[in-house]
């Protein structure tokens, strides 16, 4: 349901009610002139205002759905990167488990770097595939130098880890 069906239903039951409620008070109390706003109104004028305004935006309501499409915000969730095959996916996992770097900020990167190097592979655009692989190789050199690994390691494990990502990534049906 879009969001403004709920405003405009109460915003025309509030006006419904407020021309109810007048005419009956007002009625009781025999006042047929209304002063608001500086200005004076005769009571059926009034009430016949605030009854039909309120009347049609509930009717408004009911009928916005019908010629107004609503698509709520898709989760992220279902944006899924594009996955590794078994082996490829098992060999990432194993070498991210033995260098501690199961966190959620490095997946996140990970995730997001493959997702955007399969649409640049695809378009063939060399220059961002290569700046994605510098990007995903110094995050994950800043958090093995917190880890105080060695130089040499730490590009020995920068040269697996993007070895793994950069092979081809097997598209599936995402629905």
């Amino acid at each position: 349901m879009h969001s403004i069906v709920p405003i405009t239903m109460a915003l025309g039951v509030i006006l419904f009610s407020v021309g109810i409620i007048a005419q009956t008070w007002l009625g009781f109390q025999r006042i047929d002139r209304i002063k608001l706003l500086g200005k004076e109104y005769q009571r059926w004028r009034f009430v016949l205002a605030s009854v039909s305004s309120g009347v049609a935006l509930i009717m408004l309501s009911v009928m916005l759905p019908k010629y107004i499409a609503y698509e709520p915000i898709q989760e992220q969730k279902s944006m899924q990167p594009a996955l590794l095959s078994g082996n490829l996916k098992f060999e990432l996992e194993s070498i991210l488990f033995s260098l501690n770097l199961n966190e959620d900020t490095i997946l996140k990167a990970i995730n997001r770097f493959q997702t955007e190097y399969q649409e640049a592979s695809q378009r063939n655009d060399k220059s961002t595939m290569d700046l994605l692989v510098l990007e995903i190789a110094y995050r994950i050199r800043i958090e093995l130098q917190k880890r105080d690994y060695t130089a040499q390691q730490i590009e020995r494990e920068i040269e697996k880890i993007t070895n793994v990502l950069k092979q081809p990534i097997k598209v599936e049906n995402r629905k």
